[in-house]
């Protein structure tokens, strides 16, 4: 199965921040991988989405404008996918489509595949045997050399360069520009793009296609022989001014005809060339300057006396004399016509409604601009005129408002007018001289003065004060004919900080006229136009060019990529890409803007953007320059996409640290956006060389540090040989020469290049960079295996010194080290500057064009000695010989200044690395300390480093002696340094022709760990094993997982026992049980205190975790793995010592005690976990999160398949996400957090008699609790408080039944009914000590759970047979026996206490039995012939807020005939709240004490459908499939006094029959008799279903409420469909908030008067309606009711009669939608570690702080949400 690379787009269908641009790798030819885009299910665009793509099929080009629709596949209720095959490099755009919008463009840019043939990656040795063809080379991999072509020789003479150019290290190639040169002599200025240079050629006189072949064939042997890959510049923003083409072709720049709004600019240029030729013979000036007073002169003079002389200010204005003396005239004449009857030449009424004389001169002045302004942008002077209709027309209206009928006075306005018009435009015209002012001299001073500039010589019209804008073509045979505004061509250059997206030569743009363009006055701007169609010639020349280099070069690199724009470098380089797919591009973008850079990779597909190290100020920012450019902190969780490594895709790198995917293996890799990928340069052929800007000794420590770089590096030709200056491309005619090997830094430059290659390859994806003082120290490092190679260099910045501070000690805990190279960089330079002080002179007087050679003993000979004292005198006679060379003759070659480069490959004078113990513990540091001393300014080392226990090198020896004294390293050469392996780990050195010894480097080979028969010996190899990250793709697969994103985190690591499960997890959580799993994953800190005394970890500077279990580990570290925080507190914590491991490890040993099943997942993570403490502190955190999310994983597991063989809720293939099971599994989840067994509390208050698990057996030892399900967490965890009767029976079904836990569901129904007393069962259980029956909705709950555990249950109805011991003594009604429902309701003849509370300790606790059935019987007739009783202890002592008369019980349910109510159950009073909303006022200073905010009493919708729904099933399923355990058909009841039965089925009836009359409130006020409107004028909203019937409160009745959704589920057929939907739609509407923003729903209209929102028990103010958060249930949004609306929703809309089924999948759609804030909330434990759902939020979702975390019933319900939409039903 191939790789796929996932990318969730957000809701409106576009990818979320960052995503919307994404790096790809490239592909393996002929196995494509998989891009996925996937839309979370509800979310807006999941509605018929349609992926919009120019991603071509495998075998149809690219083409940017075509547009390839795919459907998203919509495979049920899962998320909608769009797989598309990705075959080949470039750069792509796709949006998605769906029923109602359409989504932002996104990018994604797949890197072209880059390939040499086949080299070994261990130095410079031949290719290895079994290699394949060619090698890929990643983009971090490229190390490239910049050449200006025209400074080599002749091509017959390159591969020798190029030779040396490989040696180096180089693998990519960039040329300059190649082609016919301009005028300048300049590469970049191209004479004619189609031509090469006759110079690069030996024979001149070849024709153009004999040049493109020899040089293609060129290209291809350098690629061939020296595995260097080819790029060159392609210049398409301009032209060399001379180029013969403008001639013929004028039209392809910026002149006077093209361009015209330039005029003003080229009349400013032409006045500055005027002056200039002027400047002695008419102005009496120097025309040599030296000094700022003589330039401030001259610039003074312009401006004094030629500026104002071109009178620029006319092309802005109108010109005023004219217009007014027109407008004079047609005035005249119009008011004479007007006069003499005449219509006038102008409309009266086109201002009528603008009243004149109320607004300002400046707003008058507007309009007349606005309405009457004619600027026809000829861009000639006094262009902008007035339209005379409409200055008549206002001059009428404004005459008329101002009551002037005067002619003159008339006139008089209108000047006004224009003058107020035209102050505009001096005003503009006087910024534009302003800059004018700033620039001329800024410019000049630099061209003229500055000591860095090119002070040039005497001013003339051809050496202009400044540069020249435009080029002057000549008329001639050819252009004679052309009009002189064709001949005149701006020329290109570059602005300071200017927007890229701006064409400043365009005619929104005044920069030429304002002197801000820094001119290449050699180089004319291209003008393409918005298309081919406006410049076709120029299209044409450029596409051909553009195609030339793309047939020869394997890459272009796009000069002034910022001022081309992009619709033109599109369209080039989609021509170019089309003859090579794979071209590799770059470019210099200078956007300023990280944001703008994204946009132009996006759109251009720039595979790297350049970076200059030379930038850099000090070591400092330096420094920060690399840690930018690309990598990942080390210890990093995750791995970026960017970063994957190519050989699992089957690519060819040289390397078999992994192995490519296979039909069998699968990997989702989730795309979380990339950055500009970068290139950078140690120095640019546009940078000063170091010498110039720092000393030329940092050439040595600036290129290490660019080498170290976790990018593409790169340099340029003459760097490597410390070329002293910036060369020019203009003027420099020497050539380059070929270096010896030993020359400047090569020998460094060399092992540099080399590894940084390597680097890339393996995969060294992890980097720290620190910085002190002139000091940066860089270790890339594994992300696997965690060796690397630490760089240390000393910055030579100007004004270093040497005796100045040094690093501190850099100390590797348990890791070692060996010297990979060490160097020394001594200049000699004229200044003095460098550690040499011998005078370096560059002879330009002789004629020779050999230069001296460096005596035959070179240092980077001699520094390969291994004896020390050798090495030192071999040192000193270097020395001697090279300060007997007092200058360096050269003549027609460029060479760089002498220097000695101390150098060796095995050992380090500058550092002193040793080892020591730590400790008792048997661990080492390597101590790697600083020689302040020898390592001076222009030194590096750099050392290979290791984990000691890898098995990765031989661990130090010293390491294992308990002996605290130190061992040195690094003084000697490693063990057997030619050739030896050591546990998978390779180390190769080779000769080179010479002799010399190479560079050596190391290898992983992760099979031959693998496959070692013998015991690992370090902790980290046997960490591996236990772990299973010995086998090739593992450890990264584990480091995808942990970047997956908050949906993508909940996915399970392992589906099956045959998942490729760490070792020896699965057998260690395959027998755990349901408490094993609550205590692993969970418990609370109140549970966990109340069980053990102990409670959770408290992480400082984070605070305590959720739970004491593994999920409140995973809730706090997943977040932070995710985002690479290393910095987390968490982390920290783990870092500073083995406190969190031991908490794990020892939590669960304590608890074994209790639960030995959890003895398996112990033993588990303590072998583990102990390896992971004993290593360096870096990798703890990595490993401990290993070790915990695999554990987690492996226990969400289990419980998940704890009751089947397969996940019950996973029907969709592995990789085809659905968040809506995701979703489920969170929540089925949650029973395990809150179904669990504490010591203060349980089920019973002692030992009872009965089975209460039934066929399920849980095994509770004697001396423990019942496991019991908690309400909530934390706040409902312990004691009394922990098990609510209206809250378990909510939430059974959902939290036990469903996912089949059928046992826990019996004992709580069984528990509770146990208690029955008064004919209910208890609210309140404490374990049945003190029970309160305070509840009127929590029986009827009961009940419904008792119907729903006969139908989910596999013993069924059978259980309405199952024995009940009673907690309290029955009366004798019902007693079972021959009396039950038949002895009379009379207290005399019940036995003493009956009814009564007595004591736990009472003998006659549990000592009368009846069956569940009877249990359901006395419930359902004690409410039909009524009850009433005052609670056992009634009083503050039961609740200190209520008023006695709340403690007062009264339940009825009529049976008179006249009753319109007839058999609906009433119940409470004013002072008492029942039901769930079951607020009860407690401020005395708010007057609300004993208040209920919701008293509810009469009969509550809820608890009508909890009756309806209850009589259905027994007059129908019971009646049918229960009647050997149910004896009875009905009730009795007392009417006026006389018994009469009443069936089930005549109840059911009369309630069915009724509802709609007593509870719908109908749109129509005039269908209020058909209803019991008793209070019409209460009603505030219609096409509801009344909250309650018959409240003390005559307004609640009529309030909007969520309630009657509840009773829409529980009995669907009593309400009319067509009524349901309409309150349903309603209750959409205002109650359930905005879409995936509230998990709630309102409980109250919004525009009721007691609506608030905003719940806060805390609130201690007067205000009664929210005082002690008396508004609980007054407008917060409850989750659990949300869960029944949407139930209620399905149902109606998609089910029930009457729904429209062409809409059904939009309904369901809309539902989905509604969970989205659901699925996000509970799997992002970041804002919700207890990863659950929360029993309310405040108004529109804001969290609320008086709310539980996790509710039991919020999460059950979403659980039957789901499986209605699974099943398309309502059980």
């Amino acid at each position: 199965m191939p790789a796929v690379f996932s990318l969730r787009l957000g809701g409106d269908g576009a990818a979320d921040g960052p995503a919307q641009f994404c790096r790809l790798p490239p592909p393996v030819r002929g196995s494509p991988y998989v891009l996925r885009f996937v839309i979370t299910a509800g979310a807006s665009a999941s509605c018929s989405p349609v992926l919009l793509t120019n991603c071509p099929p495998e075998g149809h080009q690219f083409e940017r404008t075509n547009f390839r629709e795919i459907k998203f596949v919509i495979d049920g209720l899962a998320d909608p996918f769009c797989d598309i095959s990705v075959h080949r490099a470039g750069a792509y755009e796709y949006r998605v489509r769906y029923d109602g919008g359409e989504a932002r463009t996104g990018y994604f840019l797949v890197d072209p595949r880059l390939v040499v043939p086949s080299d070994s990656i261990q130095g410079f040795g031949l290719p290895k045997p079994d290699s394949p063809a060619v090698t890929v080379i990643p983009l971090d991999g490229i190390a490239i050399l910049s050449v200006i072509p025209k400074w080599m020789p002749t091509i017959s003479k390159w591969p020798s360069f190029f030779k040396e150019f490989s040696d180096a290290g180089y693998n990519m190639v960039h040329f300059a520009p190649l082609n016919q040169r301009g005028i300048s002599n300049s590469p970049y200025s191209i004479y004619d793009q189609l031509a090469f240079s006759d110079d690069l050629f030996d024979d001149p006189g070849l024709g153009e296609d004999q040049k493109e072949l020899l040089l293609k064939e060129t290209i291809d042997s350098i690629h061939a022989n020296n595995k260097i890959i080819s790029i060159t510049d392609i210049v398409w923003n301009h032209t060399a001014c001379n180029s013969s083409w403008l001639l013929e072709h004028p039209e392809a720049g910026y002149n006077l005809k093209t361009a015209p709004h330039l005029r003003p600019a080229y009349e400013l240029d032409e006045a500055i060339l005027q002056f200039s030729d002027d400047l002695e013979t008419v102005y009496g000036k120097p025309t040599t300057i030296s000094t700022e007073q003589e330039l401030s002169d001259l610039v003074s003079t312009f401006m004094n006396k030629v500026f104002p002389e071109i009178k620029l200010w006319q092309f802005y204005v109108v010109d005023a004399v004219t217009v007014i003396a027109t407008f004079r005239e047609q005035w005249g004449a119009a008011k004479t016509a007007i006069a003499a009857g005449k219509p006038p030449p102008f409309d009266p009424d086109r201002f009528k409604n603008v009243n004149f004389a109320s607004i300002s001169q400046k707003e008058r002045a507007q309009t007349l601009s606005r309405e009457g302004l004619v600027d026809p942008k000829t861009y000639l002077r006094f262009s902008k005129t007035i339209d005379m209709s409409v200055a008549m027309s206002l001059i009428h209206k404004l005459s008329r408002d101002l009551g002037v009928s005067d002619t003159a006075m008339q006139v008089d306005h209108f000047v006004r007018l224009v003058d107020e018009v035209n102050l505009e435009f001096y005003q503009e015209f006087d910024g534009d001289v302003a800059s004018i002012r700033d620039q001329i001299p800024n410019r000049a001073r630099y061209l003229r003065l500055a000591e860095h500039g090119p002070r040039l010589g005497p001013i003339s019209r051809h050496n202009p004060l400044v540069d020249t804008y435009f080029t002057r073509l000549p008329v001639n045979n050819i252009t004679k004919d052309r009009h002189p505004d064709e001949l005149c061509l701006a020329s290109n250059g570059w602005i300071w900080n200017a927007d890229p997206l701006v064409n400043f030569a365009g005619e929104g743009s005044k920069a030429y006229l304002r002197r801000e363009v820094i001119a290449w006055g050699d180089c004319t701007k291209l003008r393409y136009g918005n298309g081919p169609q406006d410049n076709p010639w120029l299209w044409e020349h450029q596409l051909e060019y553009t195609r030339k280099m793309a047939r020869i070069f394997h890459g272009l690199r796009i000069d002034n990529c910022h001022s081309t724009p992009i619709h033109v470098a599109q369209y080039l380089l989609d021509a170019a890409r089309r003859i090579n797919p794979d071209l590799y591009v770059f470019a210099e973008l200078f956007t300023g803007s990280e944001e703008k850079d994204v946009l132009f990779v996006s759109k251009l597909g720039i595979n790297s953007l350049i970076r200059e190290a030379m930038n850099a100020w000090d070591p400092q920012e330096l420094s920060r320059v690399v840690h930018r450019q690309g990598g990942s902190p080390v210890g990093s969780f995750t791995i970026p996409a960017e970063y994957y490594p190519y050989d699992i895709l089957g690519h060819s790198i040289n390397s078999v640290f992994y192995e490519p995917l296979d039909e069998e293996s699968s990997v989702v890799v989730e795309l979380r956006g990339s950055r500009p990928h970068s290139l950078l340069m140690d120095c640019t052929h546009d940078n000063e060389t170091p010498h110039q800007k720092r000393t030329a000794e940092d050439s040595l420590p600036n290129a290490a540090v660019v080498a170290m770089a976790a990018c593409a590096v790169g340099s340029v030709k003459g760097y490597d040989e410390i070329v002293p200056e910036l060369l020019n491309v203009v003027t420099e005619s020497r050539k380059y020469r070929l270096p010896d090997s030993f020359e400047g830094i090569i020998p460094a430059k060399s092992i540099l290049n080399t590894l940084h290659a390597k680097m890339a390859r393996e995969g060294y994806s992890e980097i720290h960079v620190n910085q002190e003082h002139d000091f940066i120290s860089i270790h890339r490092v594994h992300p696997i295996t965690h060796d690397g190679y630490l760089l240390i260099v000393r910055c030579a910045f100007r004004g270093a010194n040497k005796s100045g501070p040094v690093h501190s000690p850099i100390i590797l805990r348990n890791q070692a080290v060996h010297v990979l190279e060490s160097a020394t960089l001594s200049v000699q330079t004229s200044g003095g500057i460098g550690h040499a002080s011998i005078p370096y002179v560059h002879d330009h007087g002789s004629d020779s064009e050999t230069e001296e050679l460096m005596p035959p003993s070179t240092p980077t000979q001699l520094y390969h000695a291994f004896n020390s004292e050798e090495f030192e005198q071999a040192l000193e006679r270097s020395r001697a010989s090279i300060e007997r060379r007092h200058s360096r003759k050269v003549l027609g070659y460029i060479s760089g200044l002498p220097s000695t480069l101390e150098f060796s490959t095995v050992l380090s004078h500058i550092t002193h690395a040793f080892v020591e113990t730590v400790g008792d513990s048997g661990d080492i540091q390597t101590v790697i300390s600083i020689d302040s001393q020898h390592f001076v300014p222009g030194s590096i080392v750099l050392y290979r480093t290791w984990v000691v226990g890898t098995g990765i090198e031989q661990d130090v020896a010293a390491a294992e002696s308990a002996s605290p004294s130190a061992s040195p390293v690094g003084s000697q050469s490693p063990p057997n340094r030619r050739s030896q392996a050591h546990n998978g780990l390779t180390i190769e050195t080779t000769k080179n022709p010479a002799g010399e010894i190479d560079v050596s480097t190391l290898t992983l080979d992760l099979a031959q760990l693998t496959t070692e028969p013998s015991e690992p010996a370090g902790a980290f190899e046997r960490l591996w094993q236990l772990l299973g990250m010995n086998q090739h793709n593992a450890a990264i697969e584990m480091m995808v997982r942990f970047g997956y994103g908050v949906l993508g985190s909940s996915e399970l690591w392992y589906t099956s026992q045959n998942s490729n499960w760490m070792p020896g997890l699965y057998e260690a959580v395959r027998n755990l049980s349901d408490r094993d799993i609550n205590t692993v994953l969970f418990r609370a800190a109140p549970e966990e205190v109340d069980m053990t005394g102990d409670s959770v970890y408290d992480v400082p500077g984070h605070g305590a975790l959720a739970y004491c279990g593994l999920q409140g580990i995973v809730s706090a570290l997943l977040p932070a793995a995710r985002d690479n925080d290393l910095g987390a507190a968490l982390f920290q914590n783990l870092r500073q010592g083995p406190w969190l491991a031991d908490y794990v490890v020892g939590r669960l040993t304590k608890l074994s005690k209790f639960l030995p099943g959890i003895l398996p997942i112990r033993d588990w993570l303590q072998a583990r976990l102990k390896l992971v403490t004993s290593l360096s502190q870096a990798f703890v955190p990595k490993y401990f999160a290993i070790v915990v999310v695999a554990a987690y994983q492996g226990v969400r597991y289990r419980a998940l398949t704890l009751r089947s063989d397969s996940l019950s809720h996973r029907n969709l293939a592995y990789l085809r996400t659905s968040s809506l099971e995701l979703f489920a599994e969170n929540c089925v989840l949650t029973q395990f957090q809150l179904f669990s067994s504490v010591r203060s509390t349980g089920l019973f208050p002692v030992p009872y008699p009965l089975d209460v698990y039934g066929p399920t057996r849980i095994e509770i030892p004697k001396d423990q609790r019942h496991p019991s399900l908690a309400a909530g967490l934390p706040h409902f965890s312990t004691q009394h408080m922990r098990c609510w009767g209206r809250d378990i029976f909510i939430a059974l079904r959902g939290m036990f039944l469903i996912p089949g836990n059928y046992a826990a569901a019996r004992s709580h129904i069984i528990a509770f009914g146990s208690t029955l007393r008064h004919g209910l069962i208890p609210n309140l259980l404490d374990q049945g000590i003190r029970p309160r029956y305070n509840a009127r909705d929590a029986t009827w709950f009961w009940l419904r759970s008792v119907r729903d555990y006969c139908r989910y249950a596999p013993e069924g109805y059978a259980f309405l047979g199952t024995p009940v011991a009673r907690r309290f003594i029955p009366k004798r009604r019902y007693t079972p026996g021959p009396d039950f429902c038949v002895a009379p309701d009379d207290p005399s003849v019940d036995p003493p206490d009956a009814d009564t509370y007595i004591e736990p300790s009472d003998p006659r606790v549990y000592t009368h039995t009846c069956t569940i059935a009877h249990l359901c019987q006395e419930i359902l007739e004690r409410h039909a012939r009524g009850i009433s009783f005052r609670e056992w202890n009634a009083g503050p002592g039961l609740d200190h807020a209520m008023r006695s008369e709340g403690f007062d019980i009264a339940i009825s349910t009529p049976w008179a005939t006249a009753s319109p109510d007839r058999g609906f159950v009433h119940g409470g009073n004013r002072w008492n709240c029942g039901t769930w909303m079951d607020k009860m006022g407690d401020s005395q200073k708010a007057g609300t004490r004993g208040v209920p905010a919701t008293p509810r009493d009469g009969s509550p919708v809820e608890i009508i459908g909890l009756l309806k729904g209850i009589l259905h099933w027994l007059s129908g399923d019971v009646h049918v499939k229960g009647k050997e355990w149910w004896k009875w058909s009905g009730v009795k009841v007392s009417v006026n006094g006389q018994e009469r039965p009443v069936e089930y089925a005549e109840w059911d009836a009369l309630v069915g029959k009724s509802f709609e009359t007593l509870f719908y409130i109908p749109l129509d006020p005039a269908e209020d008799k058909r209803h019991l409107i008793e209070r019409p004028e209460l009603v505030s909203r219609r096409g509801i279903y009344k909250d309650v019937l018959g409240s003390s409160i005559a307004y609640a009745d009529y309030q909007l409420r969520p309630n009657a959704c509840i009773a829409m589920v529980l009995a669907p057929e009593m309400f009319d469909p067509d009524h349901a939907r309409h309150a349903l739609t309603i209750i959409r509407e205002t109650l359930a908030g905005p879409l995936d923003v509230t998990p709630g729903i309102k409980t109250l209209d919004p525009k009721d008067w007691a609506y608030r929102g905003v719940y806060d028990n805390g609130n201690d103010s007067a205000d009664p309606t929210v005082a002690h958060g008396f508004n609980y249930h007054q407008g917060p949004e409850w989750v659990w009711v949300m869960g029944y609306f949407l139930r209620a929703y399905i149902h109606f809309f998609t089910k029930a009669p009457g729904h429209n089924p062409a809409a059904t999948e939009r309904e369901l759609m809309w539902v989905q939608r509604q969970l989205l804030r659901h699925k996000k909330h509970i799997c992002d434990t970041r804002t919700n570690p207890f990863a659950g759902l929360p029993e309310l939020t405040n108004e529109n979702g804001a969290f609320c702080y008086g709310s539980c975390p996790t509710q039991a019933w919020s999460t059950a319900v979403m659980v039957e949400v789901i499986q209605d939409l699974m099943q398309h039903r309502i059980c």
